[in-house]
């Protein structure tokens, strides 16, 4: 168990310089947190919580999924971001994500996700813990159904469906409709929109892409001024 004389230890590697100086400090002011840098060897740092931004987390927890030798021995991983779509969020969880903030959060939150997830317990921001809630309300679609999902947003007719997948022509439309009731679209170009903000199109989809660039801020690197102003006031000031 984490305590004052054995420090929970954080790792920042988050892109933006200004955000990671301000995180830093807020955690240096966090009672039981240690803060540590990265080893210049590039093996896996002592530590049992990286903060990251979101692409950085993700590639996070790719790499060491993989190298680490135990899964208890890999750093866990809380995400800042400001991309707030569902896919975006079902997608850092599967890849091994523990926390998810949004930029807007507030200090006291982001140091108790960083406590949270150092526990081994998963940490969601209100807007991310949101999705998760709604996405389990839905009936899933069948595999059958996911395929012809996937092939009605690569821009495929009926038709040319039942060709690929070798079947009738009304068991296309029979699924297509079953697709579109379930996701509550009145279109084939309604349930591609909200399969792809869903996450249902597969995370190499092109239009997974396109939502994640029109929930997300021209550049993640950038906070609002009133956001990274409580960021900024949190780094301690120079003595001397």
């Amino acid at each position: 168990m984490n305590s004052l004389f054995n420090p929970l230890r954080a790792l920042t590697r988050h892109n933006d310089p200004l955000l990671a100086a301000g995180i830093n400090a807020a955690l240096m002011d966090a009672p039981g947190i240690k803060v540590v840098t990265s080893p210049s060897s590039g093996s896996i740092p002592e530590a049992e919580v990286v903060i990251c931004d979101y692409d950085s987390g993700m590639a996070w927890t790719h790499h060491h999924r993989f190298r680490a030798s135990g899964a208890q021995n890999s750093p866990r991983v809380v995400v800042i971001t400001w991309r707030d779509s569902e896919s975006d969020v079902r997608a850092a969880l599967q890849s091994g994500v523990g926390g998810y903030l949004l930029g807007s959060c507030g200090i006291n939150e982001f140091v108790e996700a960083v406590r949270v997830v150092g526990r081994g317990s998963p940490y969601l921001c209100e807007v991310a813990a949101a999705h998760v809630a709604i996405s389990l309300t839905r009936t899933p679609l069948t595999f059958r159904e996911s395929e012809i999902l996937r092939l009605m947003a690569s821009g495929l007719s009926n038709k040319l469906i039942a060709s690929e997948l070798n079947i009738a022509l009304g068991t296309v439309k029979s699924h297509a409709k079953a697709v579109l009731d379930k996701l509550g679209a009145r279109s084939r170009t309604q349930a591609t929109v909200l399969a792809a903000h869903q996450g249902l199109l597969g995370p190499g989809s092109p239009l997974r892409q396109v939502v994640a660039l029109r929930t997300q801020p021209a550049t993640e690197r950038r906070l609002p001024p009133s956001h990274r102003q409580e960021w900024i006031t949190a780094q301690p000031t120079p003595v001397g």
